[in-house]
């Protein structure tokens, strides 16, 4: 399943989120997960994507409906 990676690091940056080693620290993903996350070599899913949106001030289900509309991904 993809997913919009320009909206969570969009959304990210207005948390002061600027690379993995942060979105690790903001959603206590461990460093490899959340850079995959980061760099879409897999999508955030379940429990990971929850706390990626929470983290970043969106909801879980946002970082798929845009991607599935044909945005970026």
């Amino acid at each position: 399943m993809a997913y919009d990676r320009a909206l969570l690091r969009t959304a990210a940056r207005l948390r002061d989120i600027h690379n993995p080693s942060a979105l690790a620290r903001a959603t206590g993903l461990s460093g490899p997960t959340a850079w995959r996350i980061w760099k879409g070599v897999g999508a955030p899913r379940g429990d990971h994507a929850d706390r990626v949106a929470e983290a970043v001030g969106i909801s879980a289900s946002s970082l798929y409906t845009r991607a599935e509309a044909g945005t970026a991904v």
